[in-house]
């Protein structure tokens, strides 16, 4: 690792220090992915300082200034002249433009393959009719040095660039966060984010027919779930339907008992009017009971295919009307962010990346629906669900739908710890940047020949595990609070169901008139089922702060006034 005087000589060197010195955070300045942050001089600097700082015994150039307009080419020639004046190395360069040669101890001139002229560049200017010589006439390299020296300072810095640095961020914001008007500069304030979804909400108006068809599917998909319990209510008792032992000395509920039964109480010397004798009356009570088992378990069948009808028309209109319009928002939000990009002016995509304009193409514009779509979907199937299942819970058994209305609230505080660890969201996900430990392993992995050729692979290994140390401090602490807080969640709904079926039972035992084990089973499996409702309708939500920021980033983008509009009709014509 070379220390920061040897990287300040190699930066003078280079013709670096002096626009380094300029920058906010000077050495300790963050370039961006690939160098976005920084011109094409200052890149080739920079590459010339890490070169040198190697101290190779056989320097290669070729076509170091190939991509550079003849300003800053005289920039940097100046740079390489430093370099090929170091005796402690052999610099070979490979080149066009004359001038990157020009000081060159030997010029060797290669025409068709083959090596034509040998000599420095004096001893080859001496020819009347040598081809370097020629080359020098054409390129007009000696009427041009003077005037691009007048443009360039002390330093070899371009005046009119040093203007332009002298306001640059010391970190690229890769994911479009610019303050010249990129789309990732959102405001924070409530009126932006409401302007924002007004106008998606205002986009989205044409598929009102679309979003009526899918709200008819999302009124069937909601009332599924407590339809569902009354199914299953039935189900149960079709499992557990009870068989007691015949002759009976003892009275049983008639809820116990087949239709046509009313005790199984028989004696021999009298038994029940029109049977001889106990055995033929049992005999007629268990293949009473059979076929009453056989009826239920038939029309719990009826029920789930009618369930399983209604599920496939609900979600197949649910999915077509809200799943067509989203993506016809999708793609009017695409054709008018394609559109403002391309009237942009090339500086605008100098400062920045491929991946943080094709993120803002496809993942903000297919967040746009959670302003649209989205809460109509999930205020629809969240009535049709609940409301169905409370009305159905009181109807049946209505102390005990009140107790279970009372204990939602610590319901839900579990159901929310047990999504929370299901799906992620108890995590805290902060945007990167090159410092996290997403973005030094991107910029890392995308710079790799660099890391390579510097030997630093150690340094960003120990970068990387002091970012993950400074972005989770209190790991264990934090792990310790997020276990506890599910734990209690789970047992808060352990604890409820268990109240919910003491309730019950309490209530069948002190009233065995008024409701029956039926009743207490679709008032309390129509009510759950329909909770499980607000969980479906909530899979797949967006995250509201990332969109509302989604949203920001692509209205600004779609808003976007290029300074050059190659689309424009407006200025003179014919000209």
């Amino acid at each position: 690792t070379a220390s920061q005087a040897e990287i300040e000589a190699a930066a003078k060197l280079a013709n670096a220090h002096k626009f380094i010195m300029s920058f906010p955070e000077k050495y300790n300045t963050y370039v961006g992915e690939r160098g976005t942050q920084m011109s094409g001089g200052q890149k080739q600097r920079l590459a010339i300082a890490r070169a040198i700082i190697k101290r190779p015994k056989i320097l290669l150039l070729d076509e170091a200034t190939s991509a550079l307009d003849s300003e800053s080419e005289k920039v940097v020639q100046e740079a390489l002249d430093n370099v090929m004046d170091a005796r402690h190395q052999t610099t070979l360069v490979i080149a066009h433009r004359l001038s990157t040669v020009r000081h060159a101890d030997r010029i060797a001139v290669i025409e068709a393959g083959k090596v034509r002229e040998v000599g420095s560049h004096d001893e080859l200017m001496e020819k009347p009719n040598g081809k370097y010589r020629r080359l020098i006439q054409l390129q007009n390299l000696d009427g041009s040095d003077d005037a691009l020296l007048a443009d360039v300072d002390e330093g070899g810095e371009k005046k009119s660039d040093r203007k332009k640095k002298s306001h640059a961020k010391s970190k690229t914001r890769d994911d479009g966060d610019e303050s010249d008007g990129d789309g990732a500069s959102t405001s924070s304030s409530d009126d932006r984010a409401k302007e924002n979804a007004k106008r998606a909400r205002l986009m989205a108006k044409a598929d009102a027919p679309l979003f009526l068809l899918g709200s008819v599917g999302a009124v069937l998909a909601g009332v599924l779930f407590p339809a569902w319990g009354i199914i299953f209510a039935f189900m149960i008792e079709v499992l557990y339907y009870p068989i007691p032992q015949c002759p009976s000395s003892i009275p049983l509920p008639p809820s116990f008992l087949p239709a046509g039964f009313t005790s199984l109480i028989c004696e021999d010397d009298s038994p029940p009017s029109p049977f001889d004798d106990c055995g033929a009356f049992c005999d007629a009570y268990y293949n009473a009971a059979t076929d009453e088992m056989k009826q239920k378990s038939f029309k719990v069948t009826y029920g789930y295919l009618g369930l399983m009808l209604a599920t496939m028309i609900g979600n197949l209109l649910l999915f077509y009307g809200f799943g067509t319009a989203s993506e016809r928002m999708n793609k009017r939000v695409r054709d008018a962010a394609f559109n403002a990009l391309i009237r942009l002016e090339p500086a605008w995509f100098d400062k920045r990346t491929v991946g943080s304009i094709t993120t803002q193409l496809q993942d903000d514009a297919a967040m746009i629906h959670s302003f649209s779509g989205e809460p109509i979907r999930t205020l629809v199937m969240n009535l049709s669900s609940v409301l169905v299942g409370v009305v159905i819970s009181f109807v049946f058994m209505w102390p005990f739908a009140l107790l279970t209305l009372f204990s939602l609230p610590a319901m839900s505080f579990g159901a929310m710890a047990e999504m929370r660890l299901y799906y992620g969201e108890d995590e805290v996900h902060d945007k990167e940047d090159e410092n996290s430990p997403g973005g030094i392993v991107v910029e890392t992995l995308l710079n790799m020949r660099t890391v390579a050729s510097l030997t630093i692979e150690k340094q960003r290994s120990e970068e990387y595990k002091k970012a993950l140390e400074q972005e989770h401090p209190d790991l264990v602490k934090s792990n310790i609070i997020r276990g506890a807080t599910t734990g209690l969640g789970f047992a808060t709904q352990m604890w409820c169901m268990a109240l919910w079926f003491w309730w019950g039972g309490f209530l069948l035992w002190k009233y065995p008139g008024i409701w029956t084990y039926r009743d207490f089973l679709i008032s309390i499996f129509s009510l759950m089922f329909s909770l499980s409702g607000m969980a479906a309708a909530a899979m797949g939500a967006t995250n509201k702060e990332k969109a509302k920021v989604a949203a920001g980033r692509i209205f600004d983008l779609i808003d976007q006034k290029s300074k050059i509009d190659p689309l424009s009709s407006s200025g003179k014509k014919g000209v």
